[in-house]
């Protein structure tokens, strides 16, 4: 009898040593998981190609967005226009990018402001109508649809 209690007594200590011992084998893991996801999740840039082609004229823009922030290139090579090439940098404030064009044409340096709506998978180029810089109209003939990067 003294035999079995003694059995069941060790028994029973052991079961609570290796429940223990579970349980801070887990703590550890936890922790050890814990640490090794980031702090602040980075955003990741998207890179985003669109194009407008016709027989004559091409309007190329690559652009690269974080969060609302987005910069990129632009190249208008309109027929018996100067070529066009330059920088942007802006914001996108709903489905309309606001930024400022830095370009070079005829040997100069200009900057102007541009702006693009976004419909489906199109940007299209707007501008301020008359004196009034918030009342905008955009040009359809010149959408630009969304290319695939390694293409254009």
């Amino acid at each position: 009898m003294k035999t079995g209690l003694l059995i069941l007594s060790l028994g029973g200590i052991l079961m609570i040593s290796c429940k223990n011992n579970e349980n801070q084998e887990a703590k550890k893991s936890e922790s050890v998981v814990q640490s090794q996801q980031p702090e602040d999740e980075e955003e990741i840039p998207v890179k985003m190609c669109y194009l407008y082609a016709s027989e004559t004229d091409t309007i190329s823009l690559n652009i690269e967005k974080l969060n609302k922030n987005v910069s990129g290139s632009l190249v208008y090579m309109l027929y018996e226009k100067d070529v066009n090439r330059g920088e942007i940098s802006g914001i996108m404030k709903g489905d309309t990018l606001f930024a400022d064009y830095e370009f070079m044409s005829e040997g100069k340096n200009s900057v102007r402001p541009i702006m693009f709506l976004q419909k489906g998978n199109q940007l299209i180029e707007g501008y301020a109508s008359g004196q009034d810089s918030t009342a905008y109209k955009f040009n359809e003939d010149f959408a630009l649809t969304r290319t695939n990067c390694g293409v254009n």
